[in-house]
């Protein structure tokens, strides 16, 4: 699904910024105390039931509409129907829910203002208006959340750029630029109340011969294919082969902030979770103009931790053009 209108990274990094040199394998392994807040497989939460403050049943969770470039979820859809029957989709802004861990999940939002949230119909699920920053917005400002992606133009114009559902997403054949297999995706990080795709997550062709192992990348390491029948990375083999990975009894240490990092690294990627970094977040673009900004610093720990990609990081390329010639 390919919106007529993009977000696109502006501004080169140069090589030697993220220049990977020889490294060891990696496993996981559960060493640190410290986590990467509420970690879940994706289609662990897709079917769990929804609770209001007032500790209503609400409906469950349907799918995850997210954004690989950002690596963002831009919102969750909960369905009020009984096995998908009747009710409605409600579209919800990730930032309301707070606990996701056990067997069910709350929101900080009483059951009647959740009726009122903006609906998820069969208008919106469509691939021309799925990444539209419109409704996202339209979300957001219901929820009382911040448009993260807001910089010098209104947050309801533009579009994302590599937008799916989280549904689509999962048993998606994953191919590198030589066209080459690399596997399926198998599953996504998600930290849900953060808002964020931490991982996504390989499942190896067997061709490579690379055993029982899953690999966890970057979800911007990931792009759609021209066709928009694959996804598209440009690892090879040799560097999957020895890129970080784990076994399927490990999922629970994918939340340890060190093997992530090690991830990050290993791929060339710019880390969310840790403070000190210069970040690259997606730039947006509306029909008639890039944007790029340099991103706001943040003010609270949960935003160092969780809200430095895309946020308010927009400004006119004619600007920073004009900038450089001056």
């Amino acid at each position: 699904m390919r919106p007529k209108s993009y977000f696109a990274v502006l501004g080169t990094v140069t090589a030697l910024s993220f220049a990977i040199v020889a490294v060891p394998t990696y496993a996981a392994d559960a060493t640190s105390e410290k986590t990467l807040g509420q970690l879940e497989r994706a289609n662990k939460l897709i079917g769990k039931t929804v609770y209001s403050s007032d500790n209503q049943k609400l409906g469950k969770i349907d799918n995850f509409v997210v954004d690989l470039e950002s690596g963002r979820v831009i919102y969750a859809v909960v369905g009020t129907g009984v096995f998908g029957v009747g009710g409605k989709d409600y579209a919800v802004a990730p930032g309301i829910f707070t606990d996701v861990r056990g067997d069910t999940i709350h929101i900080n939002l009483d059951k009647q203002k959740f009726t009122g949230a903006p609906e998820f119909t069969k208008d919106i699920d469509k691939p021309e208006q799925l990444g539209q920053s419109t409704f996202a917005n339209q979300v957001y400002q219901y929820f009382g959340q911040t448009a993260w992606w807001q910089g010098s133009q209104p947050a309801d114009t533009g579009s994302f750029h590599n937008v799916h559902k989280a549904k689509d997403l999962i048993g998606m054949k994953v191919k590198n630029v030589a066209n080459e297999d690399l596997g399926k995706v198998d599953n996504l990080m998600v930290d849900l109340p953060a808002g964020r795709v931490v991982f996504a997550i390989l499942n190896p062709d067997s061709g490579l011969n690379l055993g029982n192992n899953y690999y966890a990348l970057p979800p911007n390491a990931l792009t759609l294919s021209s066709d928009q029948k694959n996804l598209v990375s440009d690892v090879n083999k040799d560097k999957l082969a020895s890129a970080p990975r784990f076994t399927k009894d490990q999922w629970q240490n994918l939340s340890d902030p060190s093997f992530a990092s090690k991830v990050y690294q290993y791929f060339g990627k710019q880390t969310y979770f840790e403070t000190g970094g210069v970040l690259r977040p997606t730039g947006r673009t509306d029909d008639k103009t890039t944007l790029s900004e340099e991103a706001k610093p943040a003010v609270s720990v949960q935003q160092t931790r969780f809200a430095r990609v895309s946020e308010g990081t927009v400004k006119r390329v004619g600007q920073a053009r004009q900038s450089a010639i001056s």
